[in-house]
């Protein structure tokens, strides 16, 4: 009964935790295998989201590429990987032997790569991938990522090309990842359930400039990366409820939310499951406490007990 408590769904994908890897933190095959207890870490998890996987490969940008901030971490990798082919041949079966969902987050320098790599993709799976993320929001790359996410008419296009490419008979959830780099976050997102979208993932990381005051010069050489961490969980939050509370598909519960943004503890999941989310991505704080997941796995098990209720009736409850 406690592990039904925690189940909850994107779309027709059945999670059996909201707790999921953030795209862009967790890597793409290995990350879970090395870790000290990492069998308990995957009975916590509802999912893997992968790193983003681009048609070709990226060597990502110069170094350095991160940097601790007071409450969190600028990072400017710019999406580093091995690109689809070597995706599909060495990392997705690796991915599938823990037994999770694996959400696959999708990254392109044109629409039309959207669409060319979703195919690849799901033509090449055995279908072992359960959902694509779209990732329309990344700050630290010249084409593509944010331009495309603050453009309203490229969020829809984007996502209505991906669902296209869908092969016949696939049941595989569309997420969208969404940047908090706009005046209104419900404004892509509309876009986005407009283009075809199955769920919203709220927020991708902010901008965020350091300057080197020895060298006096910025310390990336893409000048601005992107922040995540707790400075960043009270705009994720707000971003999550406003989405929740202004677009009625969210608030149906017809588009879910995936709240992403300066989760650390289980009270941080607790909130954003209150503001709106169905499930939440975990990225920053899982480079600081390995174990991060286990200990918010226990948290939630034992404060819904408390409570006697679930996370599927905990979703927007603080709206009223």
């Amino acid at each position: 009964m406690e592990e039904r408590r925690l189940e909850t769904n994107i779309g027709k994908l059945l999670l059996r935790s909201p707790l999921l890897t953030a795209s862009g933190t967790s890597g793409s095959a290995d990350e879970l295998s090395g870790l000290r207890q990492s069998q308990a870490t995957i009975r916590a998890l509802g999912g893997f989201v992968t790193k983003g996987v681009t048609l070709n490969p990226r060597k990502g940008n110069p170094e350095p590429r991160v940097i601790e901030t007071r409450a969190g971490l600028l990072n400017s990798i710019g999406l580093q990987n091995k690109g689809v082919d070597r995706f599909l041949r060495d990392d997705l079966p690796k991915l599938r032997h823990y037994g999770l969902p694996v959400i696959v987050n999708i990254s392109a320098n044109t629409i039309e790569e959207y669409g060319q790599l979703t195919a690849r993709l799901l033509e090449n799976d055995g279908g072992q991938i359960a959902s694509i993320e779209i990732n329309v929001s990344c700050p630290n790359i010249k084409e593509g990522g944010v331009q495309f996410g603050i453009d309203p008419r490229s969020v829809e296009k984007i996502v209505s090309v991906v669902k296209a490419s869908v092969p016949r008979g696939r049941n595989v959830p569309i997420i969208t990842k969404l940047t908090p780099n706009v005046t209104d976050i419900t404004v892509p997102a509309k876009a986005a359930i407009a283009g075809g979208t199955d769920a919203l993932s709220v927020i991708n990381t902010l901008r965020g400039v350091a300057i080197d005051i020895k060298a006096q010069k910025p310390y990336f050489a893409n000048v601005s990366a992107g922040l995540s961490g707790p400075a960043i969980k009270p705009i994720g939050l707000c971003m999550v409820w406003d989405c929740f509370e202004k677009i009625p598909e969210c608030r149906s519960g017809k588009i879910p939310i995936i709240g992403v943004g300066g989760i650390s503890t289980w009270e941080d999941v607790v909130e954003y499951i209150l503001a709106g989310a169905t499930a939440v991505g975990v990225g920053t704080a899982w480079f600081v406490y390995p174990d991060i997941f286990i200990e918010m796995h226990k948290g939630l098990v034992k404060y819904l007990a408390q409570r006697d209720t679930s996370v599927r009736k905990l979703i927007g409850k603080a709206h009223g």
